[in-house]
């Protein structure tokens, strides 16, 4: 997983001070952890009727084959992906360690199996959003750090977090498509 893109700053509501790495196929970007309230429309205008799945779909996408690159300049996609990925942390168990104190999460979105028989109906899926895969987003922990600003000290806890998700990514390595970055990972 591949270039490393920090775009922390963006915000929509309140700041908890906390920040979410988020990994995709090729780039790693960090943002903040934004808390919305309950039922909040989606701020985002990129994100306007978009059920979560297909949300997911898009964030992957714009994470993938280098595509962040040429995103990474506009705020309305860097609010859009702090939107995406605050959406899936609040909507978690995790939130509960947020709020307790934890200020770094790693979110992981990565190309989903298309199964053989099942290729159209995933790529009417992906084509929703005008991504050429589907993503599945898994969040691996949630740490307290000392110092959200020490690059050397976010490193190490991505790679502790990736170390206890090994164990997931093994047991659910047939749900990865065989291209993704994961099966890598796994074999390492």
């Amino acid at each position: 997983m591949g270039h490393s893109f920090n775009v922390t700053g963006s915000k929509l509501m309140a700041n908890h001070g906390a920040l979410i790495r988020i990994m995709g196929e090729s780039d790693i970007v960090d943002v903040d952890f934004i808390k919305t309230e309950a039922n909040a429309p989606d701020s985002s205008a990129l994100l306007a009727g978009l059920e979560r799945p297909d949300q997911i779909n898009m964030l992957g996408h714009w994470m993938d084959q280098d595509r962040w690159a040429a995103l990474a300049g506009d705020t309305t996609y860097l609010n859009a992906i702090a939107q995406i990925a605050s959406d899936v942390i609040a909507d978690s168990p995790l939130a509960a360690e947020i709020d307790a104190g934890a200020n770094f999460v790693l979110l992981t979105v990565l190309r989903e199996k298309w199964p053989v028989g099942s290729k159209s109906k995933f790529k009417v899926i992906a084509e929703r959003v005008n991504a050429e895969h589907t993503y599945l987003a898994h969040i691996c922990a949630a740490a307290k750090l000392d110092d959200l600003a020490d690059q050397e000290a976010l490193k190490q806890e991505e790679t502790n977090q990736l170390s206890i998700a090994l164990g997931f990514y093994k047991a659910n390595r047939r749900r990865f498509a065989n291209s993704s970055a994961v099966q890598g990972l796994i074999k390492a």
